[in-house]
Parts: C-alpha cells; structure tokens; sequence
C-alpha cells in the first residue's frame, strides 16, 4: 500500500507539459499546448494540454484528465502502478507500508496471483537457462527458430520440466499455498490423486497484460504425442481473461503507435519471429476469433490494424467472419496473404526482415476489397450466390461508423461488381433502417420510422444513435452549471465584509445558500460534498484534487469543465471594447443559478403533490395538501417574480 503523504507528493511533482511531451511532440499555442490525439487517430490536432490547470482535453475523442490519468490510460496501467511509474520519472521513492497480519489475511487475492505468475515465469526461465534437460530441449528449439538470447529474455521464454510437480513442490517449498497455485492454473489438483503440473514437457510462452506483468502461459509440446494438444494454454483466473488481452502486446505497443499500425498475427511464433526481424509493431490472437475487448485494447495504440493470414483457404473465411467487430470500432482493416503453404513465421526466415516488409507494402489491401475478391471466387458466375455475396458485403460496409469510408467502400465494391452503385446504396440504407427499428423495439420504443429519401439521413440517424447522446432535463442543467461554478470560480471574491474585512468568496456564499437540498443528479450532489468538505478545512477550493480523484466521472467532468472549447480573442482589448466575461458577473449569475434550483425543486415537489391528490379521498387529508400546494405556489411565484419568469 503506498502512503497517501507519497501518493500526493508524486502528483505535485508531476508536471503534466513535462509526461505528455514524453509521447507527443506539444506545439505551443497561445497558454496551452497543442498535438494530435495519442488515444485516436487523427491528422488536424484537437488534443490539448493546459500547463496552469495541470490538465488535458481532447476535444475529438473527449478524453482528459490530469498526469496520472494520461499515464493510466495510455500505458493500460492500474492506479497504484501509474503512481510507481511517476514516482520512477521523478525519482521519488516509494516506501510500501507493511501489511500487519489482518491486512495480509484480507489482502486482495489478485495480488497473490500476479506474484505467483511471477515466480513461474522465473521458474521457467531458469529451467530453459540453467537445467540440462532445458538447455538440450528448449533452448535447442528456440536456437532452431532463430530465436536470439535477447528475443529469449524479451518475451521471457520457458520450459516446463517433463516432470509430474516440478513446479508445484518447488513453489510449495517458497511458500506459496497449493490453492492459489491452483487458482492460477499452474497446479491441477484431482479427488485423490497428488496434485500435478499443468504444463510438462513444453517451452513456455509468457502472455503479459498491457503492463508487462505475466498473467496467463501458453506452452507448446516438442514431443509427437496425438494424445496432447499441440498448444496448451492456462485456464481463465481473476487476472486473466483471454478475450481481453493479445499476446505481444506489451512488447509491441511502443513500436504500434510510432508507426500507427498494428500487424495481427495467429500464435506465439509467429509474433516472436517477427521481432526477431525487427518488425515490432506485432500481436497475436493465438489461434482465439477476435473480441470486442481485444480490438479495443489494439485501438488505445492504434486505429490501423492489418492482418497477416497465411495460405490456408479454411482459415482465412473463418477470419473474414470475425472481422465485422474490427470494422464496428471504426479501425482501419487491411489485410496480407502469404503465398500458399507460408505463415509470417516461415515466410519471415526465408526472405528476411526488408523483403518481408516489402511484401507487406506492395500485397496489403483494404478488408472489403479483399473480402469481394476473394468471396467472388467461391461464386464464380452463379448468379444466386452472387446476389447473395451482394448483400453479405453491403452488410459489411455498414457496419463501418463513418459515413465517408462507407461511401468510398460503396463505390469501390460496385466496380468490383459490376453493379450500379446506388443499388448498393439503397441496400444499405435498408439495413440501416432495420438496424435502427430493431434498436427502438428492443428498447419498447415504438416511434414509426420515416421513409429514407438518401444515403445522409440514414447515415445521420445512425450516427446519432451511436453518439448516444443523453439530453437532460432542465434541473439537471441548473445542477450542473451551479456546481460547475463552485468549482471553477469558488474562490473567487464577491466582496468584502465592511466592518470586519473579511472576504466573502463565491464558495462560502454558494456553500451557505444551498444547505439543505438534495441533487437530483448524484454525481454532482458527490462533487458538492467533497468541495464542502475542502472548504471547511481550508476556506478553498482545490480543483487538484477534483481532478485526481479516483472517481473516473468526477475527474472526466471536471476537466470537462476546465477545458472550454472556445474562449474570447484578446483582440477585443486592441479595440478597446468592452466585453463582459463571465467571472465579473458571478455575483449576480450565482444569485439566479440558486433561484432557478429553488424554483425547479419547489415545482417537482407540486407535481408530486398533484399526483398524490388524485389518490387521496380523505376530505381532510386533501385541505392539508391543498394548503401545502398553497404556500408552495406563493413559494414559484415570488422566485418566477425574481427571475423574471413566466408562470
């Protein structure tokens, strides 16, 4: 556990310029900073980073935060280990506290699995290194693959002894327990029979998570043996979850986003022989059809991806059917095939590292292009099957989110076809407009569908639909704007106290009105809390601390509120025009934001009691909730009569 003293000392030393600029190149640009996203792929920058609020923001993508949260979300690191990489930039020690024996006991069993991965990810190795029957067995496989020693120490290669325990009783004898060896896959324990080794006879490939932590082993047999597997993979553990991760990618994510693609491979050798060649931008999905969760952990690096599929028919029509998810997350696909009987693996050792880059540059082509082609073998001139391969591939293109590449892809696959482009098109739209009826049924709305007149309004209501945009009521809004300005502008001065001199802040004005009154939105009722409580202990307002909070939410709308879009040109002051800003009349807009809360609270409450008086039959209960709404309409009328309202 790291101390909280340290926690803080870490953030404050922190300089936001200072992290960012270790992975984009920042182009100053009046007060702030500016570059192209790291997070999406982009060419006209909207990412920027404000050095006096210690903040960034994309404006295209909509991530920000502070240091902390940049390094969380680009390096895929947990919060405890994003603070051990700060504290390494900035050579800042960090003292553990020691558990005491309760705290051991309750300690999270995630930790204990990470450190036993840990301990057989050196157990493998120092078998592989230092044992004889490693040396003779694994590393000779290893030396016959071309795998030098430092691909070897990069990729922590393994080999699992041909022995029942050998694992087991040596991590028993380190005192690690029988059951997390168990929960983390590496020991199977059987109804009475002696606990076993999960992987024997096999060299080892560690699979890493994003951080370089081992969290899962595949192993692959050296022996001809129709009675095993050829790979062996562990087992799914509470750090482990195969549709999550792909292996390489902690070696790979450095090299994905200098060059902004990803190769996507099919297993561990292919992954370690290209690295081996120098092509480090390389992941694998070690045999396993695509996930959702898996692309998405590619596209925090990199928004192309280009898969290398070897010769075998079976298995590149397999592929095509998993790629659909790529393209629903907005990626850029394109595809490579080996000539017949090659994968990345062989074909890399025989032609060598430039000429296999080569052959990528000059035989990539984009995903729907392949997919025509090599869907238009298999229908040859029939022309039923063609007519269905129409379909299947205006299904394809619809599921890319931008309207623009959808249109490219339209044109490209008529020509391929042969077909009128605007057959397509109208397909298109009539599977949009299904997509978006089976939505609104799914969620009983039952709104009739216009009739589609052109491509652009389909693609509008489905990239509304996507945007999921959430509007909010009126109170809401009030909500947010009055806590937004408590936050940006509490400790600004409204005015000072004549007799006393005591300043009187936003803050304590705002702090002091509106005790009593619940939000209706959550969040904000939290932030509120939180301020109160800065407040009372310092007569401030520390939006530092806002935007570190662990509370993603709270972070994301702070920042939000932090990083305005737009901001006012400084050449109005050369035209010696004045313009009001917003800070010179808080005094005023606080006053209304409280009144319009008030107000907004006061007619929930009526409405409320309007539907309990129907449901009321008691003569006398009913005069006492007409007294109530009484007073309560004088309450609206007098803060509408304030706010210049309408009632």
């Amino acid at each position: 556990m790291i101390p909280q003293e340290t926690v803080q000392q870490v953030l404050q030393a922190a300089d936001v310029v200072d992290v960012i600029g270790d992975f984009v190149s920042l182009k100053k640009r009046g007060a702030n900073m500016i570059a192209c996203c790291p997070f999406h792929n982009e060419k006209t920058p909207s990412f920027y980073v404000s050095p006096s609020k210690q903040i960034y923001k994309c404006f295209g993508c909509g991530k920000g935060g502070d240091t902390l949260r940049f390094i969380m979300d680009l390096e895929g690191l947990s919060y405890p280990d994003a603070i051990k990489w700060l504290a390494k930039k900035y050579g800042i020690e960090i003292i553990e506290k020691e558990f005491t024996d309760a705290e051991l006991v309750a300690q999270n069993e995630r930790e204990s699995l990470y450190i036993v991965h840990e301990y057989a990810r050196d157990f493998f190795y120092k078998q592989l290194n230092e044992s004889e029957e490693g040396q003779s067995i694994g590393l000779s496989y290893f030396k016959e693959r071309g795998f030098s020693k430092q691909i070897i120490e990069q990729f922590e290669l393994g080999y699992a002894p041909d022995s029942y325990d050998a694992l087991t009783q040596a991590a028993l004898k380190s005192g690690y327990t029988l059951q997390t060896l168990e929960k983390a896959g590496l020991t199977i324990i059987r109804e009475g029979k002696s606990p076993i080794d999960r992987f024997r006879g096999r060299v080892v490939f560690p699979i890493h998570n994003v951080a370089g932590k081992p969290v899962a082993f595949g192993a692959r047999v050296l022996k001809v043996d129709p009675k095993s597997p050829k790979y062996l993979n562990s087992p799914e553990t509470e750090i482990y979850h195969k549709s999550n991760l792909v292996y390489g990618i902690f070696q790979a994510k450095v090299a994905m986003r200098r060059d902004d693609v990803c190769y996507l491979v099919e297993g561990y050798t292919d992954v370690t022989s290209l690295h081996q060649a120098g092509v480090d931008n390389v992941v694998a999905s070690s045999g396993t059809s695509l996930t959702k969760e898996q692309i998405q952990l590619i596209r925090r690096f990199s928004s192309n991806i280009t898969i290398l599929y070897d010769g075998d028919a079976a298995g590149i029509r397999a592929s095509l059917r998993g790629t659909s998810l790529i393209l629903e997350e907005g990626m850029n696909v394109r595809v490579v095939l080996f000539p017949d009987g090659e994968d990345p693996d062989s074909y890399v050792r025989k032609v060598g590292s430039e000429d296999f880059q080569k052959y990528i540059q000059d035989n990539q082509q984009d995903f729907i292009r392949f997919k025509t082609e090599i869907s238009l073998k298999d229908v040859g001139e029939d022309p039923i099957k063609k007519a269905g391969l129409i379909t299947e591939l205006v299904e394809t293109i619809t599921l890319i989110p931008d309207p623009i590449k959808r249109a490219v892809f339209y044109q490209e696959t008529a020509h391929l076809l042969q077909i009128d482009e605007q057959i397509l098109l109208n397909e298109g739209n009539k599977i949009l407009r299904k997509k978006v009826a089976d939505r609104n049924r799914s969620v009983g709305n039952q709104v009739s569908q216009p009739d589609f007149a052109s491509q652009k309004v389909a693609d509008l209501l489905i990239e509304t639909e996507k945007s999921n945009i959430t509007l909010k009521a009126p109170i809401q809004l009030q909500e947010e704007i009055f806590i937004r300005d408590l936050v940006i502008y509490g400790n600004e001065v409204l005015e000072k106290d004549p007799e006393t001199g005591t300043e009187i802040s936003l803050a304590s004005y705002i702090l002091d009105e509106i005790t009593g009154i619940n939000f209706e939105t959550p969040i904000l009722g939290t932030i509120m809390g939180i301020c109160r409580e800065m407040f009372t202990e310092n007569q401030q307002i520390d939006t530092r601390k806002l935007i570190s909070h662990e509370n993603q939410e709270i972070q994301q709308l702070v920042v939000n509120w932090l990083s305005p879009r737009y901001e006012l040109s400084e050449k109005w002051v050369q035209y010696e025009i004045f313009v009001p800003k917003y800070v010179d009349r808080l005094d005023e807009l606080a006053y209304r934001n409280i009144l319009r809360i008030k107000k907004e609270k006061f007619e929930s409450e009526m409405r409320m009691l309007y539907e309990e008086l129907g449901h009321i039959e008691g003569e006398d209960e009913q005069d006492q909730l007409l007294e109530r709404m009484s007073k309560l309409k004088k309450i609206i009328m007098k803060l509408a009569d304030e706010l210049g309202s309408v009632i």
